[in-house]
């Protein structure tokens, strides 16, 4: 099994990329999230984090960019991702995928306030190779891709040093936590009893590989954005692969608990992998681009 590997595109699918994937020989496409998300938005991010450092309180992005300013952002941000989801679609290849914390209009949140607009979800039935496994898992030739993405509360957010003025919160925030991870291991625990290899799709990453914030400009540097719960099912349940994105400072493989974890790259930047997966051996080997 041949699989392209993608995510983090933010917006833009670059016009070599897609020149590149159409000449690739593959079998599947699986995406890691963060198909929207234009970069417009990053400085509101900047500005939140160092508020919330400071012990300042929030602000919306409506007074921040101003309303106007931020209506048409919202909507360029939509057409950007119909547009990448499009695209895709477009190679003719089975595309599964999870949904990036980036992506809020297109998914339902098990636990937060975040639902899908009708035109995605419509939009979304009309992509004829798109399977959606934000929380859930579908078969492929022998393999079971177990999906987990949208947005995740991560440890740093949890420490009353990090953000000073939300310590009131932070014990609501933990138990919402714990409630998605029940529901994460609940999905684990159905997928594991169906047959055929298992490979993990995330968006964010597991705690301790490719998780440590490394941008100067963030409030964030050197903290960790891992999901501590992803880890504990890589021990577990040794799926033969997992997939994640997020972090743009990464790309290419690492071992968790024996595991190869494989991070792609940004795509926004023309980023890819390219796994192979010998089914009779199950020697897997891959390609990054650069």
């Amino acid at each position: 099994m041949k699989a392209i590997i993608l995510g983090d595109f933010q917006g833009v699918f670059p016009k070599k990329l897609k020149e590149r994937l159409r000449k690739k020989d593959y079998d599947l496409i699986i995406g890691v999230g963060d198909y929207g998300g234009i970069n417009e938005f990053r400085p509101y991010i900047r500005d939140l984090f160092i508020r919330l450092k400071k012990g300042e309180k929030r602000i919306s992005p409506e007074e921040f960019f101003g309303k106007d300013k931020y209506k048409s952002m919202v909507k360029k941000d939509f057409k950007q991702t119909k547009n990448v989801l499009k695209e895709i679609n477009s190679l003719n290849k089975p595309f599964f995928s999870v949904f990036g914390n980036t992506d809020e209009d297109w998914y339902k949140h098990p636990i937060y306030k975040n639902k899908p607009k009708k035109e995605a979800l419509n939009f979304i039935k009309k992509l004829k190779n798109m399977s959606n496994i934000t929380y859930g898992y579908k078969k492929f030739q022998d393999y079971n891709l177990i999906g987990f993405g949208g947005y995740m509360d991560i440890d740093a957010y949890f420490k009353k040093k990090t953000f000073k003025s939300e310590r009131e919160k932070i014990a609501k925030k933990l138990k919402k936590h714990k409630k998605v991870g029940k529901i994460f291991f609940n999905l684990m625990e159905r997928a594991n009893k169906k047959e055929g290899n298992r490979i993990f799709v995330f968006h964010y990453p597991p705690k301790g590989i490719f998780d440590i914030i490394k941008d100067k400009n963030n409030p964030m540097d050197g903290e960790s954005a891992g999901v501590r719960y992803y880890s504990e099912a890589i021990k577990k349940y040794k799926p033969k692969l997992v997939l994640c994105g997020h972090m743009h400072e990464y790309s290419g493989m690492k071992k968790l608990y024996g595991v190869p974890v494989i991070n792609p790259g940004d795509a926004g930047e023309g980023k890819y992998a390219l796994i192979d997966i010998d089914d009779d051996t199950g020697k897997i080997r891959m390609k990054f681009s650069r």
